[in-house]
């Protein structure tokens, strides 16, 4: 699974080189996670710009989505 923050509204992630005006909540992202039902055995997230971080909102969610991703994986070895 690839996860490119560029795809999240810049109100969620505004820490990032192309913001996308109308982009994707970090809920709606979430739920897309969840909904994966095949193993996932990889993933990175990518397009963090650490320049343009307001208050290190993107990495907030960045991690929250890397906690997210890292329990389907944990899940599905279960």
């Amino acid at each position: 699974m690839s996860m490119d923050l560029d795809g999240l509204d810049p109100a969620f992630a505004p820490g990032v080189s192309h913001r996308e005006p109308g982009g994707l909540t970090t809920r709606q992202v979430i739920n897309l996670i969840q909904s994966v039902n095949q193993p996932i055995v990889a993933a990175d997230i990518v397009e963090l710009n650490p320049l343009r971080d307001i208050a290190k909102l993107t990495a907030i969610v960045a991690a929250k989505l890397l906690k997210e991703i890292a329990g389907m994986m944990v899940e599905t070895r279960a």
